[in-house]
């Protein structure tokens, strides 16, 4: 293995950085008169679609422009998501359901030939979408709360269409949607924020046969939604922090910078973290060594999905995927980021980054690296009910 010395001194900024405080969301006991959420997606999607214009006037004078060879621009106005019509229709009741969806969105559209405006109009263009969702029997269409959060919509020009149809407006259209399937009951509760989950269940080809029993109000879907909480919460900041880190069989001496809020709020969701590592042993330009040019190891890594979190008592560690951005160019990667408390030796607390390539094999490994650490448990329904896991 080859060693290198390591820098001695801290890289600490002034003033000196404070770490970031957890953000508490603790249970506590509520009597409601709510709708209950038995499923909740976010998500969006981008249509495109050419439009006729309804103005046989304005038609006639578009062709004639194009046909002269002017210029012909198309301005389209801003869209409130509260004008969108939207509707939804249960196709198949189940766990999960297919709900079909369609979006009739309102564009209100100026054309201007050589900068000089010549009609405007309103255009509705028309979307569908099949999605999955948790639908049991019981639930019906006026259960599904659905809406658009923001539109945008743009235009690329004129086009030459058809006849009769003359020319054609293209519209790009990006939709932002909430979806909420809700249902009326009465509950006395120890409650929690809960947060969206992406819209990843694909739409199978086969209809799904569930046979589910009525009941006074119809069954939650367990494994699916509300997802459960994190067991405990963890903030971790480093700012060029002293690093002796191994790269395969290379020891290398650098400086880390970390910023982690892994379950804020007691939530997988709420948590995102990102990490660079710079090589303190060379220049600007790679210095010259006895077998060549010593390497630049500087990287930084943000992570693309974070799968799990597990607890200790002093710490936790999280798992996922991410890319590595290695002298410019992306590596999909496996990470291990340990944040702990209670360490011995000259570091008291801080966190510990391991990288692996897809054959499973450790290629970065920034050892513990002191960080200012905030940790704390999380208050589970088990830890208030005896230890219960029902």
């Amino acid at each position: 293995m080859k060693k290198r010395k390591q820098i001695r001194g801290s890289q600490t900024p002034t003033p000196t950085p404070t770490g970031i405080p957890l953000d508490q969301n603790d249970l506590a006991p509520e009597c409601i008169r709510v709708d209950k959420v038995y499923d909740w997606v976010f998500f969006a999607n981008k249509y495109e679609n050419k439009n006729f214009i309804p103005d046989e006037a304005c038609r006639a004078a578009v062709s004639a422009a194009l046909a002269a060879g002017m210029r012909v621009e198309v301005q389209t106005a801003p869209v409130n998501p509260a004008d969108v019509s939207v509707s939804g229709s249960i196709i198949e009741n189940g766990n999960p359901g297919k709900v079909l969806i369609v979006w009739t969105v309102p564009v209100d559209v100026t054309i201007l030939i050589d900068g000089v405006a010549e009609c405007s109009f309103t255009v509705r263009t028309q979307f569908t979408d099949e999605i999955m969702l948790c639908v049991p029997v019981g639930i019906t269409n006026d259960n599904l709360n659905i809406r658009a959060t923001q539109v945008i919509a743009t235009s690329g020009g004129v086009l030459m269409g058809p006849d009769p149809f003359g020319p054609m407006i293209p519209l790009k259209v990006v939709l932002c949607k909430d979806v909420q399937v809700e249902y009326p009951v009465k509950l006395e509760v120890l409650a929690k924020f809960c947060f969206p989950r992406p819209n990843n269940i694909p739409v199978p080809e086969e209809r799904l046969q569930c046979d589910l029993s009525l009941l006074e109000f119809p069954r939650q879907c367990p494994g699916l939604f509300p997802v459960d909480n994190c067991e405990c919460q963890a903030t971790a900041l480093a700012r060029n922090e002293d690093t002796l880190a191994a790269f395969g069989a290379d020891t290398v001496t650098g400086l880390s910078t970390l910023r982690a809020e892994i379950c804020q709020e007691c939530s997988l969701a709420d948590s995102t973290w990102s990490y660079s590592f710079t090589d303190t042993e060379v220049g600007p330009t790679p210095a010259p060594t006895g077998t060549g040019f010593q390497p630049d190891f500087s990287f930084t890594f943000d992570p693309s999905s974070i799968d799990s979190v597990t607890c200790s008592e002093d710490g936790l560690t999280a798992v996922g995927e991410g890319i590595r951005y290695f002298d410019g160019a992306p590596e999909q990667l496996f990470y291990e980021l340990q944040i702990v408390t209670g360490l011995l030796g000259p570091i008291s607390e801080g966190f510990r980054l391991i990288l692996r390539n897809t054959a499973n094999v450790v290629i970065f490994d920034s050892g513990y690296v002191e960080a200012l650490v905030e940790f704390g448990e999380c208050d589970t329904f088990a830890d208030l009910l005896g230890g219960l896991d029902d």
